[in-house]
């Protein structure tokens, strides 16, 4: 779930759920209809909230992978200490260089300006940015 979207979306619905709350009298002697549905104001509010959940959840796998997002890759490096051998794996922020989907393959562009390949493993959770496997690395 993206809390930004959530947030924003919760605010925005609250808002227009209390807005027709307010005005539900005047609304239905002017349509001349009977709006009694826009009398409870908490039944609203939950319809807002349902909704801004829903938004939150379902935002981050509509929108998928767009140019310039940051994802996070886990590199695997190999690391000789004392003559030990160890793999060691870093995670690393890249910048995503094409739009992509779930299980697609993008390109992506480390900090230190190399370029690499990977296939999209998740789209952003609530505290985590979207992941990448890489597959193909360019090295120097």
């Amino acid at each position: 779930m993206n809390l930004r979207v959530f947030a924003k979306a919760f605010m925005l619905l609250v808002a227009a759920a209390l807005i027709l709350y307010g005005t539900s009298g005047w609304l239905g002697k002017v349509m001349g209809a009977d709006l009694s549905f826009l009398n409870d104001a908490w039944r609203l509010i939950a319809l807002a909230v349902g909704a801004s959940l829903l938004v939150g959840f379902l935002y981050p796998s509509m929108r998928g992978i767009k140019q310039g997002d940051q994802m996070l890759a886990f590199v695997r490096r190999h690391v000789e200490q004392n003559g030990q051998s160890f793999f060691v794996s870093d995670a690393v922020l890249v910048t995503a260089l094409e739009n992509g989907r779930q299980g697609g393959k993008i390109r992506v562009q480390f900090p230190n300006g190399l370029l690499a390949e990977g296939v999209i493993e998740s789209y952003a959770g609530a505290l985590t940015p979207p992941t990448i496997k890489l597959t193909e690395a360019e090295t120097r």
